[in-house]
């Protein structure tokens, strides 16, 4: 039998494990925002919205290197939410999350990984994503370049 470990217990603020334990004890917690009166058995979402899922959870448990320079990484921009691209993936990526927790407990963290955020998450931080242009800061996005439809081309299609 061993004896337990000398020396003092890992601070449970600095422990890595305390942490993703509190983050993945989140999977099956209860949102700080009370139910609807009429869809109280509905389960509720454990965040209570894209930015705490975005603070709260990704930020904790994606693990990349950001770029910074000449240092290779993903591209990131901490003002995620101003990037309209980044802010719709970001929310799907969320509401995504809270469903897959409740319809697949068993395997929906998995699928909602390898389906979900790894594209995203590629589409978000490449090279040609919406946050290439900002580095270690910010820059605005630049919306493409677009002409409207000719009149004849969108009579054409079927809901015209």
């Amino acid at each position: 039998m061993t004896s337990p470990p000398s020396g003092p217990a890992p601070d449970p603020v600095t422990d890595p494990v305390a942490d993703l334990s509190t983050l993945l004890d989140q999977l099956t917690g209860t949102p700080d925002a009370p139910a609807a009166p009429d869809d109280q058995d509905a389960p509720q979402p454990v965040f209570r919205d894209v930015d705490q899922f975005v603070t709260g959870y990704l930020a904790q448990v994606v693990e990349r290197r950001v770029a910074s320079g000449p240092t290779p990484g993903i591209n990131w921009c901490p003002r995620w939410w101003a990037h309209p691209e980044a802010l719709s993936r970001l929310y799907a990526l969320w509401r995504a999350w809270e469903t897959m927790r409740v319809n697949d407990p068993h395997t929906g963290m998995s699928i909602w990984w390898r389906d979900h955020l790894d594209p995203h998450l590629a589409a978000l931080t490449g090279d040609l994503g919406p946050f290439a242009r900002c580095g270690t800061r910010h820059r605005d996005p630049e919306a493409l370049p677009v002409e409207p439809a000719p009149a004849e081309v969108l009579a054409q299609l079927p809901d015209a």
